[in-house]
C-alpha cells in the first residue's frame, strides 16, 4: 500500500500492555505513528511511547469541567466523581505528552448548535497548549457543518490550508485565531470505491455516512490480523495475507493513484492561474 503512517485506536490502545513495544516496531518500518486515546491511562505509558518514537496522540474530550463530561456520559458513567478523575487524568496525559515532546490534538464531536458553547470553553482551555479538531457528527451532518461554522465565526478563525487524503473521505480545514493559534475542522468528501461499493445496500446518503475512509487493520479474537475497509460491513474483512492479493487492495491504491493526480493537477493549474493573475 506504500503506506508511511499507522495510527493506533481501539478499544484503548494505551491499556495495551506493549504499546511501546508496538510503536517502536513500526518505527523501525519507517511508519510515523499516531495514537487516539480516551486519555484516561496516557499518563502511565506516554513516556515510554515517546522513547519508542511515538510523533502524536489525538484526545477524545468531551468537557472542560466533571460536570459537563458527567452529562454526556452514558448512564451508568455519569457520575460527578468518576467524571472528575477522567477530567484529572486527561489534564496528566496532556502534561506527560508535552513535556516528551509528542505532539497532541483535542477530539471533540460538535453535533449541533447547543454544543457551541461547550466547543468554545474547550478551545479557551485547551487550545493554548494543544490543537483543538471539531469533528463532524456523522448522524447529522447539516446541523453539525452549521454549529462548526457559527463556532468559526465566533472566534475569528481564518482558513489557511484545506487537507485532503486522496481516495478516502476524510477532509479537514485548518484555521488560524486571531491570537495566532490554530483550530481545525473536520468533514467527509462522498468518497466510495468504485467496484466494492456498487450495490451495496448501504450506498446512499442516509445509510453510508462515513463513505470509504480508509483501511483498517483488526485482530481476530484468537485469530489472525484481519483487513477492513467499511465500518458497516464486517463481512468484507479478510485476512492480511488475503488482502495484499485481493481486488480490493488494488482498486483501493487504484482510487488514491487517480485521485492524487486530480488534486495536484487542479490545484497546480490554479496556482498558474492565481500567479498569472498577480
Amino acid at each position: 500500500m506504500e503506506t508511511d503512517e499507522v495510527h493506533f485506536t481501539g478499544g484503548e490502545p494505551t491499556l495495551h500492555p506493549r504499546l511501546p513495544d508496538l510503536v517502536a516496531q513500526a518505527r523501525r518500518l519507517g511508519l510515523t505513528v499516531g495514537l487516539t486515546s480516551n486519555g484516561e491511562n496516557g499518563a502511565a505509558v506516554l513516556k515510554d511511547c515517546a522513547k519508542a518514537g511515538l510523533d502524536r496522540v489525538n484526545l477524545s474530550v468531551f468537557g472542560t469541567t466533571a460536570d459537563e463530561l458527567a452529562a454526556v456520559q452514558a448512564p451508568r458513567l455519569g457520575s460527578v466523581k468518576l467524571a472528575e478523575r477522567k477530567i484529572t487524568a486527561l489534564h496528566a496525559t496532556i502534561d506527560a505528552a508535552l513535556r516528551n515532546g509528542v505532539k497532541v490534538s483535542a477530539n471533540l464531536v460538535v453535533p449541533d448548535r447547543s454544543h457551541v458553547p461547550r466547543v468554545l470553553r474547550v478551545i479557551e482551555d485547551y487550545g493554548r497548549d494543544v490543537a483543538v479538531r471539531m469533528l463532524i457528527n456523522l448522524e447529522d451532518g447539516d446541523a453539525s457543518l452549521a454549529a462548526m461554522r457559527e463556532v468559526l465565526d465566533s472566534v475569528g478563525a481564518v482558513p489557511v490550508h484545506r487537507i485532503f487524503t486522496a481516495g478516502t473521505s476524510d477532509q479537514r480545514t485548518r484555521y488560524r485565531l486571531p491570537d495566532g493559534r490554530t483550530l481545525y475542522a473536520k468533514s467527509i468528501r462522498p468518497v466510495r470505491l468504485p467496484q466494492t461499493c456498487e450495490g451495496c445496500r448501504f450506498n446512499n446518503e442516509t445509510d453510508c455516512e462515513e463513505g470509504y475512509y480508509g483501511i483498517r487493520l483488526y485482530r481476530a479474537q484468537h485469530g489472525p490480523f484481519m483487513v477492513g475497509v467499511c465500518i458497516q460491513r464486517m463481512d468484507l474483512c479478510c485476512t492480511l495475507g488475503e488482502f495484499v492479493m485481493s481486488k480490493i487492495r488494488d482498486e483501493v491504491r487504484a482510487v488514491r493513484e487517480q485521485e492524487l493526480s486530480r488534486l495536484r493537477s487542479e490545484h497546480r493549474s490554479r496556482l498558474h492561474e492565481e500567479a498569472a493573475e498577480l
